[in-house]
């Protein structure tokens, strides 16, 4: 499935209709007393990749209005290998980045450039609650941190590094975004085994 960040979607809140400031807000961690949100947070977020954007690399809660550190991704562009992530924290590994192309279902029309780091070590929750410690690296270390940036009231528009292209038509917007995906699959090779 693929899907561009080329309208405003239904149910997705966006940099220019951000009334309550919600995308500029670090979410707070989510305890065992509070975890009873964890559930239907995770079933809207599936909702509204599957139904409303048909696709995308990634999508966290303050996106769909709910300040809370959770965040659907997928490593490789597909639903199979869809992750779910809880209460997340990162750590680079190494002084190596990449610049990088992104674009974000919030910040309708626009490609931002950005530096990330190409290699980091992540800690989250599962839905089950257990935590889960690993290292990624390439396309899925680039989109963890972008969702990561959701949880923490940033977006790619917020970077120091930032370089962004705003399309005025959805259709040379969805055009540049391809020409972007094919980048990445050279940049990005794909892993076998990812799942």
């Amino acid at each position: 499935m693929t899907s561009y960040a080329s309208q405003k979607y239904e149910e997705i809140i966006t940099c220019d209709d951000d009334l309550t400031s919600i995308l500029r807000k670090k979410t707070p961690f989510i305890g065992e007393d509070d975890w009873a949100c964890v559930p239907p947070t995770v079933q809207k977020l599936l909702y509204v990749r599957d139904k409303v954007l048909k696709g995308g690399a990634g999508l966290a809660a303050p996106q769909i209005g709910l300040s809370l550190p959770i965040f659907i991704y997928t490593p490789d562009r597909t639903t199979e290998n869809l992750r779910i992530v809880i209460n997340p924290s990162l750590e680079p590994i190494g002084p190596s980045y990449v610049r990088g192309a992104e674009a974000c279902f919030s910040v309708p029309l626009r490609c931002t450039h950005v530096d990330r780091w190409t290699k980091i070590k992540v800690r989250y929750q599962d839905v089950d609650r257990q935590w889960i410690e690993k290292t990624v690296e390439g396309f899925e270390a680039k989109v963890f941190q972008h969702e990561m940036d959701h949880l923490e009231g940033k977006l790619t528009l917020d970077h120091e590094s930032a370089d962004v292209m705003t399309f005025t038509e959805a259709h040379l917007f969805e055009d540049h975004m391809k020409q972007i995906h094919l980048e990445d699959s050279k940049t990005y090779k794909r892993k076998e085994g990812v799942g």
